[in-house]
């Protein structure tokens, strides 16, 4: 927490209590959402009642059975880096072509057991190993990339139904579903906080809404 504490300096102190408040009122400890920001500040410095992140947070506890708490514990990265279109967008893609139970946190490792496991060398590939895909691929990786993905390429037609797919995103009743979840998420979460942080925090959606951007995005 020291470690970061020179960014808080620089952070608007009702985002930083605001993202306190948010982490609790999950589920998630006091102490272990401060070890949490010890090791990523971005769950600090990011305001966690923004509409893209709120439907990743959604997106990451269904497709991971995780509870609210935990994605804010383990994934605070993914949830605050990536654009809802980007990662909520690709584990919808990956729920219509029936591939979650392929999702893993991180998939270097599980592969490396499983090479072990059936007698490969860890640090090589392997024939036959799962087709994992891990938040990393779901996030990071551009289209062509995502979309050469050994499991995606072949269930679900590679690049081109990806591209079909974001493209009809917005209009899909999973992403309409997901996005008024998280419209009514963050009211209840809002309406939660104390009173002088929900000030701050729907004064911000104001000027937010006055600039056409919706939420603003710290």
């Amino acid at each position: 927490m020291v470690d970061n504490a020179a960014t808080l300096v620089t952070v608007n102190t009702c985002v930083w209590q605001t993202a306190l408040a948010v982490m609790e009122l999950c589920g998630l400890p006091l102490s272990t959402a401060l070890a949490t920001a010890g090791r990523n500040a971005d769950a600090l410095v990011k305001t966690w009642l923004a509409p893209d992140r709120l439907v990743n947070r959604l997106a990451l506890q269904r497709c991971l059975q995780l509870t609210a708490g935990q994605v804010y514990e383990r994934h605070a990265g993914y949830m605050a880096g990536k654009s809802a279109k980007r990662l909520a967008g690709r584990l919808l893609f990956l729920q219509h072509h029936g591939l979650l139970h392929l999702l893993v946190p991180e998939k270097e490792g599980l592969l490396q057991e499983w090479r072990r496991q059936h007698g490969y060398r860890a640090d090589r590939r392997a024939p036959g190993e799962p087709p994992l895909v891990s938040l990393c691929d779901a996030s990071t990786l551009s289209d062509a990339q995502f979309a050469s993905l050994s499991a995606v390429q072949a269930a679900a037609g590679g690049l081109s139904a990806l591209q079909a797919f974001t493209a009809q995103l917005e209009a899909s009743p999973a992403w309409q579903e997901l996005k008024a979840a998280a419209e009514v998420e963050r009211a209840r979460l809002v309406a939660l906080l104390p009173q002088d942080l929900r000030q701050a925090a729907e004064q911000r959606q104001k000027a937010a809404l006055l600039a056409g951007e919706g939420e603003e995005e710290e």
